[in-house]
């Protein structure tokens, strides 16, 4: 942020000698400065201090001239400068000026952003920023090779909230938002929608047990042949995580279903660890909260006796089949 100071010099000056410019807010990373450009041919000596710090320049100044001073190292937060800018000019002419202004050295501009307003299939979302936006630029890339598929890009309008939208063509796995802030400071919101269901069939398990029997390791077979794929066709793209949910029938008490649908989980997500699987597994089980088949209790129904086995590069938003985010690390 540029902001143009103005001050009086002593009556010896007739006019304006020298003017003063001072960039005055900046992000980390830029120093704030101090530009003084010449009306006049004459000479000029600037005394600064800013937190503790001394800054001075002396340089002989013309007609359209410009010297700038930069006040370095300076941590972030607002500082006041103080002191004194001294002018002599040929025609004999002498002048002083008090100085006083603050500088503002700023962090990245912070994106905050909710699930409840990311709408992938709209291609829209809502974002908030603690700083007025200046650009905002969308990047959308996918495909088998993660390129770039789509975005959009459109003004901030010096608001800190903003309706976001782009345009894409194909299976979307990241998408980055660049805010560009009123001091030229630039952050980046990365969003990875990504997720897969894994298709598959379910594991019975033996009557109150979360042992994988040998007889039923041909459908987790199948279900790694798809994770195989998956890791094969995005795995060098996309950071991707899989996520296991286990669910039972209304037979026994609600908790001890819960515990059950835990442990079952669990131990189709170590099956998938010992078959190869080396990235994060996640486990949840959610015993006869959602019901795929809506039943009385104490219902033997086994369309009830679920799992969802789902790749996903962050973790799963809550859902109707995902009501809570209550993931355990494997």
């Amino acid at each position: 942020m540029i902001a143009l100071l103005t001050f009086l010099l002593g009556t010896a000056l007739a006019g304006n000698a020298v003017d003063m410019e001072a960039t005055t807010t900046v992000g980390v990373g830029t120093d704030p400065s101090v530009t003084f450009k010449g009306g006049a041919r004459g000479h000029i000596d600037v005394n600064l201090s800013c937190a503790g710090k001394r800054y001075s320049l002396s340089e002989d100044i013309t007609m359209g001239s410009s010297d700038t001073l930069t006040l370095a190292g300076l941590s972030p937060g607002e500082h006041r400068c103080t002191g004194k800018l001294t002018v002599r000019t040929d025609d004999g002419g002498t002048g002083e000026a008090p100085l006083d202004f603050r500088v503002a050295i700023v962090g990245a501009v912070q994106i905050a952003w909710d699930a409840a307003d990311f709408d992938l299939d709209g291609k829209t979302m809502k974002i908030s920023t603690n700083r007025p936006m200046v650009d905002i630029q969308v990047d959308v890339y996918g495909g088998e090779a993660g390129e770039r598929i789509g975005g959009g890009r459109q003004p901030g309008n010096n608001q800190t909230e903003a309706r976001v939208g782009w345009s894409s063509e194909g299976e979307t796995l990241k998408i980055d938002i660049t805010v560009t802030d009123e001091v030229g400071t630039k952050s980046v919101l990365t969003l990875l929608p990504w997720s897969y269901a894994i298709p598959h069939e379910d594991v019975v398990f033996e009557s109150n047990q979360a042992v994988v029997r040998e007889s039923e390791a041909p459908k987790l077979e199948e279900a790694w042949g798809h994770i195989e794929e998956t890791l094969g066709k995005y795995g060098d793209i996309v950071e991707m995580q899989l996520y296991v949910a286990g669910y039972t029938d209304t037979v026994g008490d609600p908790a001890s279903n819960r515990a059950l649908s835990q442990r079952r989980a669990r131990a189709i997500g170590q099956w998938f660890r010992n078959r190869g699987f080396s990235r994060p597994i996640f486990v949840q089980g959610f015993g006869e909260e959602v019901l795929a088949v809506p039943t009385a209790d104490g219902v033997d129904e086994a369309a009830n006796r679920r799992a969802l086995y789902v790749l996903a590069a962050r973790t799963p938003s809550t859902s109707t089949d995902l009501p809570r985010s209550d993931w355990q690390k494997l």
